[in-house]
């Protein structure tokens, strides 16, 4: 294969892969999107006020309801969406232009694509290493046995933002901080928690006195706070308050926007719990944080505080910790630590050494990861009821026991079984590893 191929060939197996099941499943946080995404195309307005029922996350602004999500999910899919309808395309159902095709279009651009960016962009830090494993193998295993994958091709903004920081922080170490900063303004207008990384990045570079750094990621940045600030203005009237500031159900009053202060059992079951945990959800993520904290370029104290990556990802877990529903509803995995899980496994992976013990404790983590990962995506997806405190043995197993597999894969839509499609879906990630580690093979030989 000519090597201008390979990465693009890469890619669209990885979105294969990652657009096998797209979720049209009516969740008020994807419908909440999907609802923008309709008012703006059949309407020409942010108001959702025709769709409003159809989900709990909206905010309630004078008498009109919005969604209150971070935009830019949304206006990803808004001309993709408005082509279409121009086109002809499109067949409104009972709930107009939000249908279930406008579900799946937001998850496979928001989605599956981000997700098959980052297993490519790690596949190419890790391609011309002489490793026993595949580095296909290294980049996609961990990626697809996480919980990143069961939120793949599915219409959230979390591995979109996560995309962002990640490119943001590639930028930021080629030095080129004005792309930095236009990449760090998109994450944060796809996840709004996600300001933690840019404003930490802007504070080392006052205190580095780098002038030139400071001003042209403050410009990068300019265009997405401008835009945030012009939404905000329309739909709350103030630039400044966020459509989240006037949700209309799930309110904490006994705090602001549901923070406290960080508590223990939070972080505990963010990180190593089965229920949230990071660590149960992203199990290579476990020999991440040794590569990182052993073979990483910071050796001190002063070296960790100075990486652009470890003090905001431990803000951000710490302030998720605060919040009042720091598990996330209901949700298979932290999904609100997805930008921490994408880091560790895009940063970790090409730091890996190709030891025996490693090689053997990364197939025994990408292996559980990946049956995990793949019972859950067949079965229940995300859709875990928050009071499910072990989920793969209350929910996820028992499902794939008595063959409850979901209908929603393209296989389906050929006249094949769920059962069928999801045994297909194994079959395709074995061939393709198979086919990749051939080609490793051959390059190397």
């Amino acid at each position: 294969m000519p090597s201008g191929l390979r990465v693009p060939v890469f890619f669209l197996l990885m979105l294969g892969l990652s657009s096998w099941h797209l979720d049209s499943g009516h969740n008020a946080n994807t419908i909440s999107r999907a609802a923008m995404v309709a008012a703006v195309v059949e309407h020409h307005t942010l108001r959702i006020d025709p769709y409003h029922q159809l989900t709990d996350d909206k905010a309630l602004v004078d008498g009109h309801y919005y969604s209150e999500k971070a935009p830019l999910p949304a206006l990803v899919v808004i001309p993709f969406w408005w082509l279409a309808n121009k086109c002809q395309l499109i067949t409104p159902g009972t709930h107009g232009l939000l249908t279930d095709e406008l579900l799946r279009l937001g998850g496979f651009l928001c989605g599956s694509v981000p997700f098959a960016l980052l297993i490519t962009l790690t596949w190419v830090r890790l391609r011309e290493r002489a490793t026993a494993l595949s580095p296909a193998w290294i980049a996609a295993a961990p990626f697809l046995g996480s919980f990143l994958f069961v939120y793949s091709g599915s219409f959230h903004g979390h591995l979109l933002a996560a995309l962002f920081i990640y490119l943001a922080w590639l930028a930021r170490k080629e030095r080129r901080s004005g792309w930095s900063g236009l990449f760090a303004s998109a994450a944060v207008l796809s996840e709004y928690s996600l300001f933690i990384f840019p404003a930490w990045w802007l504070v080392m570079d006052l205190l580095n006195k780098d002038r030139s750094a400071l001003l042209r990621m403050a410009l990068g940045g300019l265009p997405g706070l401008l835009l945030l600030l012009f939404l905000n203005a329309h739909i709350t009237g103030s630039p400044f308050t966020l459509p989240y500031s006037h949700v209309a159900s799930h309110v904490d009053t006994s705090s602001v926007l549901g923070m406290s202060v960080p508590a223990f059992g939070a972080i505990k079951g963010l990180l190593f719990s089965s229920y949230r945990g990071l660590f149960a959800h992203a199990p290579v993520a476990i020999l991440c944080v040794f590569a990182i904290a052993v073979l990483g370029p910071s050796r001190s104290w002063r070296g960790w505080l100075l990486h652009p990556l470890v003090v905001p990802s431990v803000l951000l877990i710490l302030m998720i910790g605060a919040h009042s529903m720091w598990w996330g509803g209901w949700a298979f995995g932290p999904r609100h630590l997805t930008t921490v899980a994408v880091l560790l496994l895009a940063c970790g992976l090409p730091l890996l050494p190709d030891r025996t013990w490693v090689r053997i404790t990364f197939m025994l983590l990408s292996g559980w990861g990946l049956i995990y990962a793949f019972a859950a995506k067949s079965t229940t997806g995300y859709g875990l009821p928050t009071g499910v405190l072990t989920p793969f043995r209350s929910m996820i197993a028992p499902a794939v026991k008595h063959k409850q597999f979901v209908d929603g894969q393209w296989p389906t839509l050929l006249g094949f079984s769920p059962a069928m499609a999801s045994f297909l879906f194994v079959l395709t990630f074995i061939g393709v590893l198979y086919v990749l580690r051939q080609r490793t093979a051959e390059r190397q030989s």
